[in-house]
């Protein structure tokens, strides 16, 4: 009987771990959109995990986006446009349009932190009261066009 037992809360804590796992519907549009650019011309690729390098990126995040939001991040994916052409600008920027059926847009326009962008675009998902999970951001100005991708629970300030 505890051999049964044991096997069944073994098979539970796989499956728990198995989805766990499995990426949301924004991680996997991400991937795609990565997997696409990054042989791309003037495109740069990165994710970062834990174990990755993920805590220096957070650790140069922190002083844009505070160390509590930081905190619940649990990947990062940034693509680089800067020397892209501008069809692949735009067409990075079409991409960008597709999020808008899978998350909640949010207007940064009238920010002091992103005053110098001349194009900013910003998603993500409550989560929670005060969280967010799977957050796209892109900024664009005179030196960098980034889109940048954290998933994770986000607390807000």
């Amino acid at each position: 009987m505890k051999r049964i037992a044991l096997l069944v809360v073994f098979c539970l804590i796989t499956t728990l771990a198995g989805y766990a796992q499995t990426p949301s519907k924004v991680e996997t549009k991400v991937n795609n959109i990565v997997k696409k650019y990054e042989n791309t011309a003037g495109v740069e690729c990165m994710t970062v995990v834990r174990g990755g390098g993920l805590e220096m990126v957070k650790m140069m995040f922190n002083k844009q986006f505070g160390k509590e939001f930081m905190r619940g991040v649990r990947s990062i994916t940034i693509i680089d446009y800067t020397e892209a052409s501008a069809t692949v600008c735009q067409s990075l920027r079409k991409e960008i349009d597709t999020f808008t059926s899978l998350l909640e847009e949010y207007d940064l326009e009238g920010s002091k932190e992103f005053a110098e962008h001349s194009y900013i675009r910003s998603f993500g998902t409550s989560s929670g009261e005060n969280t967010l999970s799977d957050f796209v951001i892109a900024l664009e100005n005179s030196d960098s066009k980034v889109i940048m991708y954290m998933a994770g629970v986000i607390k807000l300030e």
